[in-house]
């Protein structure tokens, strides 16, 4: 009997010609296609993800800015915000506070980037994606046409330029974001709060391109990790936070988000996603990420993973790192505002 013919079921064939990740999960639950089986992170690899997770959310707070719906108004959850002369701290509102990291697997940074939706109009200027675009580009920066032997090939073609890259995003990556990832075979996805609007859709491309007994396909969608599997609270504290937000917003007895001083325009009682990462609650949460990556000091300082099975020297330690993310995060500060970010 065929893996077709054992996987009909009662809910119909699957499509004709369909890869045996497909036919696995066919008819399984949802839920099994969306959960990803989680192992045990080791100490000191937890220790390496929070410090690239904390400098995600430091960049963030770094570039924040609340004003969603303009300067025009009044935001009741963001009186942290607002400057003596009634006005909120930021200036024009880019894009939303969602910031993205790429890591190589040495340890070394390679860059970040934010949405923006806003400042370009368009749904498609997520942070993942736009950082996937960016670390193309970047890898077409230095031609070696001066050093190549004749008919010698380049070093990396693009199909392997992101496999051995996390990428660290402080959202749940999207259903564009995941398939972009997907096609640029990023090796894994940390995301440092949970998106309820996403549908696990990055774990049910996982699990639908991952490795199977017998399947031969090298790549596939990024490991999605929960920042919470390592014991980064603030995720919790994030989500936590938005869930009060969401239910309360929408109350009429309750604050909305943003209250307009113009009469002809509306109350936006929103429980979006992105008008949570505009309040005191979000912008709090973030800063004492921040806080901590200024005076982090790992318990593991000489831990290097094993990279590839290169050369170890090669490998950022956990202290290492801890200096290239602050080295980083003065350099975003100070240089790398390419017009990208909130301000």
């Amino acid at each position: 009997m065929s893996d077709l013919e054992t996987h009909t079921g009662g809910i119909g064939a699957p499509p004709s010609g369909s890869n045996k990740n497909l036919l696995e999960y066919w008819n399984k639950p949802v839920g099994e296609l969306a959960t990803v089986a989680t192992s045990e992170i080791a100490l000191e690899e937890r220790e390496r993800h929070r410090i690239y997770s904390l400098l995600t959310m430091a960049i963030t707070a770094v570039f924040w800015n609340g004003n969603k719906r303009g300067q025009d108004g009044v935001y009741p959850w963001r009186p942290l915000q607002r400057k003596p002369n009634g006005t909120y701290q930021g200036d024009r509102y880019l894009g939303h506070n969602i910031a993205s990291l790429a890591v190589a697997g040495n340890g070394e940074i390679i860059d970040f980037d934010f949405n923006h939706n806003d400042i370009f109009n368009s749904s498609a200027e997520h942070a993942e994606a736009r950082l996937v675009r960016r670390v193309f580009k970047l890898n077409q920066i230095y031609d070696n046409w001066q050093t190549k032997k004749p008919g010698e090939r380049p070093p990396s073609s693009y199909g392997t330029v992101l496999t051995n890259v996390t990428i660290y995003t402080s959202l749940e990556s999207c259903a564009q974001c995941s398939g972009i990832m997907t096609l640029g075979n990023v090796k894994s996805v940390v995301y440092l709060q949970t998106d309820p609007g996403q549908y696990r859709v990055g774990n049910m491309l996982y699990n639908l391109t991952r490795p199977l007994s017998g399947n031969a396909a090298k790549y596939g969608a990024p490991e999605p990790i929960d920042a919470s599997t390592f014991g980064f609270e603030y995720k919790p504290d994030l989500d936590t936070a938005y869930r009060d937000y969401s239910t309360r917003v929408t109350k009429p007895d309750q604050p909305a988000f943003f209250e307009p001083t113009d009469s002809s325009a509306s109350i936006d009682r929103s429980p979006a996603i992105t008008s949570f990462l505009c309040t005191d609650a979000a912008l709090n949460i973030f800063s004492a990420a921040r806080g901590e990556l200024d005076k982090f000091v790992p318990q593991y300082p000489n831990y290097r993973p094993k990279e590839g099975g290169g050369d170890p020297s090669t490998v950022l330690s956990n202290q290492n790192a801890v200096d290239h993310a602050r080295a980083f995060l003065n350099h975003v500060q100070h240089k790398a505002r390419r017009g990208t970010p909130h301000r």
